[in-house]
């Protein structure tokens, strides 16, 4: 469990560190990116630093799992908030890797993909208690959950709806 804990952490580690760069990269485009997704500017500078401390703390931190747990409530923010623009149907393309990543708007898939890396960091804990059952009870909660958001959007895709 300790090397399944430690893979989970050095590649959401990965994932926040790109998408802090990217963002560190486009602070303009990013700006624009989250004033369109009804988000205040002053994230463009904020939240790629948050992304980025939380990123090294994983990478760094082995005996303890405080990043983890910073990481996973981090990508449960950033999951909720998707989830509430594809149930208003909000299509603006979400900035999670800078304004330049993806022209794709919000969607089904991006819940999927948050809720996936959701559960790679609840994996990302595992070091932090002896419940290990527990952490593999929520994550496989989490992958199934991220299945079903990417089935359902691939079905809405196939229906002819928009995404």
């Amino acid at each position: 469990m300790v090397t399944l804990a430690l893979t989970a952490r050095g590649v959401v580690a990965g994932v926040l560190a790109a998408a802090a760069l990217a963002k560190l990269r486009d602070p303009v485009g990013t700006r624009d990116a989250l004033r369109a997704m009804g988000l205040p500017a002053s994230l463009d500078r904020t939240l790629p630093v948050i992304e980025a401390f939380t990123a090294l703390g994983l990478l760094v931190e082995r005996s303890t799992a405080w990043a983890a747990y910073v990481a996973c409530g981090l990508i449960a923010v950033f999951t909720v908030f998707v989830g509430v623009l594809v149930v208003r149907r909000v299509h603006t393309p979400c900035p999670c890797f800078g304004a330049a990543s993806s022209r794709a708007p919000t969607s089904g898939r991006t819940l999927a993909r948050n809720i996936g890396l959701l559960a790679i960091a609840v994996l990302g804990t595992a070091r932090a208690t002896s419940d290990h059952w527990l952490i593999a009870v929520v994550a496989v909660i989490a992958f199934a959950a991220a299945l079903l958001a990417g089935s359902a959007a691939r079905a809405r895709l196939r229906l002819g709806s928009r995404p």
